[in-house]
């Protein structure tokens, strides 16, 4: 047994000398070509890297000055306040949030240069790292063939090039070394392997948040455009006269009371669940429904639940035409299809969905033989409220009602009497 033992660490003892002899020399040469592939790697990027970054600084701080400009013009838009009591107040509403839209288009000009710098810089790693991981690669390669190489020299002569047992333990060593040196190059290799996987993570991610905005910085200027648009309407409407001013704003103000009055007599403006029903004919949609009922009308203190009617038998109208992802909540997310003078005031003429659509004055019954709904108002519950009809003639009609629960082709008079329609439109689109 004991002969076993000694003739098993005898042998391994060889096999160790072996690998020592075999792997003389070579760590120097690896650790050079390690060392001029990561110099020459960093010194590429370094200068541009600097720039790339000196970039970013300046713009981050042209980013922060606009925020600070678009924080003071919000804050004086809320000192003019929300409903415009005289003619040049609600002119000097329309000029700060004109300039607060032009200073937001030239913030998001500045996010999506530094997104793109930022692309850029990452672009530059990206090509870094995968310089630097091929470089290694190819220099622990060629070390470990070198290796290989030398594994195939005859046991005896490395044996016998051992000038004495001083040098074989000092190459045992030196075996060792070597072996957590390529340990340390696989760890090496993976890291670089991960940060590389990183950054084309984080690169993806900035070419998505380029693309929301550049969408951002279009819906942006669309609606500058429609803001200088809205103050040239109101000088128009106005005829930039206070007296007429005053009289569209005492209308606006009056239909709004009105709508609040009837959802107050009528049961109140609670909001329901479930309310959506879309077929062959288009949707039904009720202005309660929780989807939308909360929000404000068009920022105001008007809500959706209780003073929406207008706007939600408008959005039913045009699903009826194909327009199937208008709601009423993307209707009054547009305020320049409400009044300049008055916001919450439904314009005759708005624009959603790609298109514009104008209420025009109409007759029910001529209107619904075509197979056309029409948009009527009446006098109801001490208040003022809009339905759709949809068919029916003589007085007998069916109608969506976007007040009613569940108010989904049910019928007019059992509910509202003929008489007490004030108002009749079709709805033409352009």
């Amino acid at each position: 047994m004991k002969r076993i033992i000694f003739v098993f660490s005898a042998a391994f003892f060889v096999a160790t000398l072996f690998t020592a002899f075999a792997v003389r020399e070579l760590p120097a040469a690896y650790a050079q070509a390690i060392g001029t592939a990561s110099s020459s790697t960093g010194a590429t990027g370094t200068s541009s890297s600097s720039s790339l970054q000196d970039q970013l600084n300046a713009n981050d701080q042209q980013i922060a000055s606009l925020n600070q400009q678009i924080a003071q013009y919000q804050a004086e838009l809320q000192q003019v306040g929300a409903d415009k009591k005289t003619l040049q107040a609600a002119i000097n509403g329309l000029d700060l949030q004109r300039r607060k839209l032009q200073t937001q288009v030239t913030l998001t000009q500045y996010q999506i240069k530094s997104t793109q710098l930022q692309i850029q810089q990452l672009g530059g790693e990206i090509t870094n790292t995968q310089k630097t991981i091929a470089q290694d690669q190819t220099a622990l390669g060629a070390y470990l063939r070198s290796l290989q190489k030398a594994d195939n020299k005859p046991l005896i002569m490395q044996m016998l090039s051992s000038g004495s047992l001083v040098q074989t333990w000092s190459d045992l060593n030196q075996t060792l070394q070597i072996q957590n040196g390529i340990q340390n190059a696989m760890q090496t290799l993976k890291e670089q392997a991960d940060n590389l996987a990183t950054s084309q993570t984080a690169s993806q991610e900035k070419q998505s948040t380029l693309t929301a905005q550049q969408q951002s910085l279009t819906t942006q200027q669309q609606s500058l455009v429609k803001t200088e648009q809205s103050k040239a309407q109101l000088l128009a409407q106005t005829k930039a006269q206070e007296a007429t001013y005053q009289k569209l704003l005492a209308a606006a103000e009056a239909e709004l009371n009105s709508f609040s009055a009837f959802a107050q007599n009528a049961g109140g403006s609670k909001v329901l669940g479930n309310q959506t029903v879309c077929d062959s004919w288009g949707c039904y949609y009720n202005q309660r429904d929780a989807l939308w009922g909360n929000t404000p009308l068009d920022g105001t203190r008007y809500s959706m639940a209780a003073d929406g009617c207008l706007v939600t038998a408008m959005a039913m109208v045009l699903t009826h035409y194909g327009y199937k992802n208008v709601t009423p909540a993307t209707i009054n997310a547009d305020p320049n299809n409400f009044a300049a003078y008055y916001p919450a005031y439904l314009l005759t003429t708005i624009n959603v969905d790609g298109m514009t659509a104008t209420r025009r004055a109409a007759a029910i019954d001529a209107t619904l033989a075509t197979g056309n709904p029409v948009i009527v108002g009446i006098n109801a519950y001490g208040g003022t409220h809009f339905v759709v009809l949809v068919s029916g003639s003589r007085g007998n009609y069916i109608m969506k009602d976007p007040y009613i629960t569940d108010g989904n082709n049910i019928s007019f008079s059992a509910h509202y009497s003929f008489r007490r329609i004030f108002a009749v439109a079709k709805v033409i689109i352009s």
